[in-house]
């Protein structure tokens, strides 16, 4: 069943769409019905839309394309909505406005109900094929965020997501959450055509296909879906994050969201919506301090029906810094994954493009492995089991927790 909203002041346009969603065969249904065209439609009137919940609205623009601004909100406010549009015979030019609007139909005066029953079949048939597909398919996404700059939450992602697709042969991609200026692509050699804006902007009319032309491709298998390159970024809502993340799972097994160290709405929603939610963090004050107090606003603490989130302690190096047994005790939490410090590997796969975990062996490559068969539940690896005979003789390394500790080079 779906809920429609038309907003017309066309009687004849009127009947026509009632006879369609409320005809004898038909379980969709009007919850709301506005005698004004979008042109001279009330701003407070959107409110009333939104409030609504609408899966479907029709917009007749009038008879001009002022009615333009109405598209733009709804498709900003509810990305999830599907709009179809009305009104005069258009110019190429100003039909691709509309299109850009939001519109995923258009339809120009005269009206034929047979051309309305026509868009509408369209949009009820697609609607019904991703509502399977939703049911069907749904990836995991894991999210790690860091409550401060330069503690490697890029680099633990990208690999991660490397080690995840290689471990289940599963499609993996990664999205940048940056609102600007991320470095996802970048570190594994990249360079992206598109961002997630792209995406955002195109909700209305995004399929698999189209989805797929915005990202890029990893020669590890892994895809990329990048954070807007200039300074004209801009924090995606709420809602623009839950639909990046349902188009993310639709299409792929394994999703790894890189949101960064600003707690935005957004980053809040991305590290809710996860079902793995990873928290990046150095043995030093500042940033344990900062893991508490973001802790502290999510409030993340297994209350919303899901685990804890898991902590990587990253750049580990004993006898500087705090102990694991330190950080353990100021968090709360036990430590999940311990990377030893390995400036120089971590140094040359940024500035050769290519992700840690494919130049060599090493304890990086299998602290993430271990940390991956955990999330795929792939069962234990035989670095992890090294690294928990080395716990043994580590007594501050993992103190009891859970923690994947590992050799140093």
């Amino acid at each position: 069943m779906l809920d429609c909203v038309l907003i017309t002041d066309d009687e004849a346009l009127r009947r026509q769409v009632r006879s369609i969603v409320q005809g004898p065969e038909s379980s969709d249904r009007l919850v709301l019905e506005l005698s004004d065209s979008a042109s001279r439609l009330p701003r407070e009137r959107i409110t009333d839309i939104l409030s609504a919940n609408p899966r479907v609205v029709f917009v007749d623009l009038g008879d001009s394309v002022m009615g333009l601004r109405v598209l733009e909100v709804l498709s900003k406010e509810a990305p999830e909505v599907t709009l179809i549009a009305a009104g005069p015979d258009l110019a190429a030019d100003s039909l691709l406005r509309v299109i850009r609007a939001g519109a995923s139909e258009y339809l120009p005066r005269p009206f034929a109900a047979e051309d309305l029953s026509q868009a509408f079949t369209r949009i009820r048939h697609r609607l019904g094929k991703t509502r399977a597909e939703d049911a069907n398919t749904r990836g995991q996404v894991i999210t790690l965020f860091s409550s401060k700059g330069g503690v490697g939450v890029t680099t633990i992602s990208v690999n991660l997501a490397v080690v995840l697709k290689e471990l289940t042969g599963k499609s993996t991609i990664v999205l940048d959450l940056a609102p600007m200026l991320g470095t996802v692509a970048l570190s594994i050699g990249l360079q992206p055509r598109f961002s997630y804006l792209d995406v955002i902007q195109n909700f209305h009319r995004v399929d698999e296909e189209l989805f797929r032309s915005f990202l890029e491709q990893h020669e590890s298998g892994v895809h990329v879906l990048a954070s807007p390159p200039g300074a004209e970024g801009q924090v995606p809502s709420m809602d623009e994050v839950l639909g990046l993340l349902r188009f993310c799972r639709r299409h792929y097994a394994n999703v790894v969201v890189d949101a960064g160290h600003d707690l935005t709405d957004a980053v809040e929603v991305a590290f809710r919506d996860a079902d793995h939610r990873l928290i990046v963090a150095t043995p030093e004050l500042p940033a344990l301090r900062n893991v508490k107090r973001a802790m502290e606003i999510l409030s993340t603490n297994g209350s919303d029906g899901k685990s804890a989130p898991r902590i990587i302690l990253n750049q580990y190096a004993e006898g500087l810094g705090v102990t694991v047994a330190e950080v353990e005790k100021g968090l709360g939490l036990s430590v999940d994954t311990v990377v030893d410090r390995d400036s120089s590997l971590i140094s040359e796969s940024i500035n050769l493009g290519r992700p840690a975990v494919l130049l060599k062996k090493s304890s990086f490559e299998r602290s993430l492995t271990d940390l991956g068969a955990r999330i795929t539940g792939n069962g234990q690896s035989d670095g992890q089991k090294v690294g928990l005979l080395k716990a043994l003789l580590r007594p501050f390394r993992s103190n009891g927790s859970a923690a994947a500790t590992t050799e140093t080079n």
